[in-house]
C-alpha cells in the first residue's frame, strides 16, 4: 500500500485525495497549480523528507510526474499503489452492489 515502500522509478501509482500543487522547485501559486483528482495516474520518480514537517508522517513526499513531462511534490498519505487501488475498487463496488436500492447513500460533492 505504501508507494514509498512498494514503488521503484518509473511505477504507476494513483492519487486517493485531491490537492492542488505547483510544479516541483517552485512556491505554491495559484496561477501555476494545477488540480490532482481521486484516481489520477501518476508516474513514481522517488521521495524526500520535508523538512518543515520532519518530525511527522506527512513529512516524507512523493516526487512524481504527469503525463505531460511535469514534475511534483506532495505527500506521501495522498497515494496508493495501483495494487491497493483495485483492492479498494472492488470492495467498494461489492459493498454498493450487495446493499439495498434504500440504504445507497448519495455520492457527496
Amino acid at each position: 500500500m505504501s508507494v514509498i515502500l512498494e514503488c521503484q522509478p518509473g511505477d504507476e501509482f494513483v492519487c486517493i485525495q485531491e490537492f492542488h500543487a505547483s510544479p516541483d522547485g517552485e512556491g505554491f501559486s495559484w496561477d501555476t497549480s494545477r488540480q490532482f483528482h481521486v484516481g489520477d495516474r501518476l508516474q513514481y520518480r522517488g521521495c524526500r523528507q520535508g523538512a518543515h514537517f520532519k518530525d511527522r508522517s506527512n513529512g516524507w513526499q512523493i516526487l512524481f510526474e504527469t503525463s505531460d513531462g511535469k514534475s511534483y511534490a506532495a505527500t506521501q498519505t495522498y497515494f496508493v499503489t495501483c495494487e491497493c487501488w483495485r483492492a479498494v475498487k472492488k470492495y467498494f463496488a461489492r459493498r454498493l452492489l450487495s446493499e439495498p436500492r434504500g440504504k445507497r447513500v448519495p455520492p457527496g460533492p
